[in-house]
């Protein structure tokens, strides 16, 4: 799995890097096929100083999924995007599992309830 972390209007520290990477490392056991992954971290310059975290995940067979946060914080502006792309995997992975076939007779689909 390949990552990106990209900065715009702030410096992306060292430890803004580990937390990134510790909260995404735990990616990997809702859906194998991440392929990468390009978080950006953008600090608007309005009064309120909010923090935009925005993470972009490439998955194989899909279109990639998504996740935006905003929070005066960036720690927590980054929680929350981890999360939806967590709840966005999960789906994903959940539609993909539940499309395959059991069987392919007709019969065993319709058989009488017992």
């Amino acid at each position: 799995m390949n990552i990106q972390i990209e900065g715009r209007h702030v410096k992306v520290t060292d430890a803004i890097h580990q937390h990134v990477h510790s909260k995404i490392d735990h990616l990997d056991k809702y859906f194998n096929g991440v392929q990468t992954i390009h978080v950006i971290l953008e600090v608007e310059s309005t009064k309120a100083k909010l923090t935009l975290a925005e993470i972009v995940c490439s998955v194989a067979h899909g279109q990639p999924i998504v996740g935006r946060a905003e929070h005066a914080d960036m720690y927590l502006a980054i929680d929350g995007a981890v999360h939806k792309v967590r709840e966005h995997l999960k789906k994903f992975k959940d539609k993909r599992r539940n499309h395959k076939r059991t069987s392919g007779r007709l019969s065993d689909v319709l058989k009488p309830a017992e």
